[in-house]
């Protein structure tokens, strides 16, 4: 057997094999004892049958193609163990001749990912603020949870809250949306259903069905509705006044918490947005240093693994019906797209994904970035105490949280978050390093906008890399 090998573009190999006249004249044979037991020829007993009679009765081409299905598989895997090839997927096979027999496989290979100089990423972080608007709003929010509605007789008007039956009919649609006895708040700069509904609402009064149409905008995100018309029909069965209590120390003290004055009120509100507010942009600050990383990377990968990143992507948003056919054409019935349309929506992202899945991978490769069982074992301790509280490891409640966090699978899963975890820090620390250095040559350049955070979490990006 001669092999030749040549490195192909995407991380891919070739592998041209020709295979010697005797080990094919051996494959031969032994097809031929094969199907001689497998076929009944009248005059001969099952395995009997001379070769010259078994290829008159089933053609000397079915006799080569058992052969080659019997051959093929140790030919390759010799060839590809010669060539000290890292296969990651089967292989393209196509056969270029069968005298001499010439096979030509096509390999997906490991990834070849160079981070090229990450150490000089560097990324300012970027200060957030509470403003006393959006510690106001949050306070209504939470009043309102506390509000009092109260039926009335009037026409409905801003912040009110009304049950009714809605009916919408989209142009170009052939059945309408309905929802009976719905109900939902009036507010300014809120949609409910469609953009321009609520507004449409102010005025009306109780009773219908009343009807009425809103155009939506152009640049609206349901890109099959954009510029159509909805009709309406509304019949209002109740309107109630939402009546807030007292933004006053009586109303902070009777919260759960049981704040001592509404001034305490305030500052655990103020604390809670600059939490969120911190987290979000920390997601943000990490988000852009990984997509630094990623655009300064040179990054060459087969493109199966698009394709195994889109099946794991189908069967996310599919809730695992995609399993099963039956399941999967059922997923796709609802969804009202074809699977060749599912995919081709997905191929960004995907590769994206796979983009960020391999330099996170390699990142924590050159740094030496490992989560220890020792690791694994204090946050699973952790982890327990905080489902359970403060308990002893060896009571029985313990006992049956740790029987089902502490398993194989659960262990991988945890060593996946910890290594997401470090990585991520690690990164964090290099492209922070100096930054104040930096901060005034950015302000003298336009601002770069922030990009919003990727609905995605780096956390599943890490723990596919084990599967690439």
């Amino acid at each position: 057997m001669q092999v030749t090998s040549e490195k192909l573009e995407n991380s891919l190999v070739q592998l041209d094999i020709a295979v010697e006249d005797d080990r094919i004249s051996s494959a031969m044979d032994r097809a031929v004892g094969r199907i001689s037991k497998q076929v009944k020829i009248p005059g001969f007993r099952p395995g009997k049958a001379p070769r010259n009679i078994i290829e008159q009765h089933v053609g000397k081409g079915a006799i080569f193609q058992e052969a080659i299905e019997e051959l093929l598989p140790s030919v390759y895997t010799e060839a590809v163990e010669a060539e000290s090839i890292d296969a990651i997927d089967q292989p393209e096979i196509e056969l270029i001749s069968t005298e001499p027999l010439e096979i030509r496989a096509i390999i997906p290979v490991k990834p070849n990912i160079n981070l090229n100089d990450y150490e000089s990423i560097r990324v300012s972080r970027v200060e957030v603020s509470v403003s006393d608007d959006e510690c106001e709003n949050a306070l209504l929010e939470l009043r309102r949870r506390f509000a009092v509605l109260e039926p009335i007789d009037r026409a409905v008007e801003w912040n009110d809250i009304i049950r009714a039956d809605v009916s919408v009919q989209i142009a170009g649609e052939s059945e309408p949306h309905v929802e009976n006895d719905a109900e939902f708040a009036v507010r300014e700069g809120t949609i409910v259903s469609l953009p321009g509904f609520v507004e449409a609402l102010i005025g009306r009064e109780r009773g219908g069905p009343q009807e009425f149409s809103v155009d939506l905008p152009e640049d609206f995100s349901v890109e099959d509705m954009a510029g159509k018309t909805a009709n309406y029909s509304i019949t209002i069965h109740e309107v109630k006044n939402e009546i807030l209590p007292d933004a006053d120390d009586e109303f902070a003290a009777s919260l759960e918490e049981e704040f001592e004055n509404m001034d305490a009120l305030r500052t655990k509100i103020l604390a809670d947005l600059k939490d969120q507010k911190d987290n979000m942009a920390k997601e943000e600050y990490r988000n852009e240093i990984v997509d630094l990383l990623v655009t300064k990377a040179t990054i060459e990968f087969p493109q199966v693994l698009i394709e195994r990143e889109i099946d794991r992507l189908i069967d996310m948003e599919s809730n695992h019906a995609s399993h099963t056919e039956e399941g999967l054409n059922q997923w796709l019935a609802t969804t009202g797209q074809t699977l060749e349309e599912v995919r081709e929506k997905l191929h960004s992202p995907a590769e994206l994904s796979v983009r960020r899945s391999l330099v996170l991978g390699e990142f924590s490769t050159k740094e030496s970035i490992e989560v220890s069982e020792e690791q694994v074992d204090e946050e699973i301790d952790k982890l327990i105490a905080s489902m359970g509280g403060e308990v002893d490891a060896s009571s029985e409640q313990a006992q049956t949280m740790r029987s089902l966090i502490d398993t194989d699978e659960g262990r991988a899963s945890m060593q996946n978050q910890l290594l997401t975890k470090n990585v991520l820090e690690r990164l964090e620390e290099i492209a922070s390093q100096n930054t104040d250095e930096i901060e005034g040559e950015k302000s003298q350049q336009p601002k770069r906008g922030r990009r919003r955070a990727q609905k995605r979490t780096d956390s599943d990006v890490v723990e596919e890399t084990e599967d690439k």
